[in-house]
């Protein structure tokens, strides 16, 4: 039985109908379901919300499965990706194989093979990611409830300041680019040089300026030292 989680699933596929049904019977089991019925508009959206796990159709207009899947493995080797495709063929399976994907599944889905699917992302996010972050000696960041804490205490953080620490967080060894920030938090709006730096700022202030390097004319990253 697939169990009740606080993870986002993204669901690509360009059939409205599919969309409909798969998010009715999967609902349940996430805290937000996001919908996309292209690769390209997959690719955009994945930017935005950074979405635990990811589902998409191969057969797509504008952008297909396995190009939008080679794009986000270009720069994100751990979030967990599953295929569905009405195609078996050899070329398809050996490139799914080399994205590094969970499980490619065949249409039409049965939903036993799709729970199944989705708990061993579940085990591989649980496993990768543990959902509660140290920092520093004092602070930790609960990734599943955007908390931070510090001596038990929850430190308040505006919806910018938790979006940017997850941002960060999420991609723990890596450089986050200024255009990945920009679309994660200000997805429906312009990005002012002014408006990063004082929320960076604002963040050093509560989490220690060591924590948060910045990379000159490409990005920040976050170094964890609980």
């Amino acid at each position: 039985m697939l169990k009740k989680t606080k993870y986002t699933l993204l669901f690509i596929d360009d059939e409205v109908m599919i969309r409909r049904i798969a998010t009715t019977v999967l609902k349940p089991y996430f805290f937000k379901i996001y919908e996309a019925k292209d690769g390209e508009e997959g690719l955009a959206l994945y930017h935005q919300v950074q979405p635990d796990i990811i589902i998409s159709d191969i057969e797509m207009p504008k952008m297909n499965g396995l190009e939008l899947c080679q794009y986000i493995r270009k720069e994100d080797k751990h979030t967990p990706i599953i295929i569905n495709t009405a195609y078996t063929t050899t070329k398809y399976l050996l490139e799914a194989v080399q994205l590094n994907l969970i499980n490619y599944l065949t249409k039409p889905i049965k939903e036993e093979e799709l729970f199944e699917a989705l708990s061993l992302c579940f085990e591989h996010i649980e496993l990768q990611n543990p959902s509660v972050i140290n920092i520093n000696s004092t602070d930790s960041f609960d990734m599943l409830n955007h908390t931070l804490v510090r001596d038990n205490v929850i430190i308040p953080l505006t919806e910018s300041q938790h979006k940017f620490l997850f941002l960060l967080i999420k991609n723990q060894g890596r450089i986050v680019s200024y255009e990945e920030i920009e679309q994660f938090i200000w997805f429906d709006k312009v990005m002012s040089s002014d408006a990063l730096r004082s929320l960076v700022r604002d963040v050093r202030k509560i989490v220690g300026k060591q924590a948060i390097a910045n990379i000159s004319k490409y990005g920040y990253r976050i170094h964890l030292n609980g």
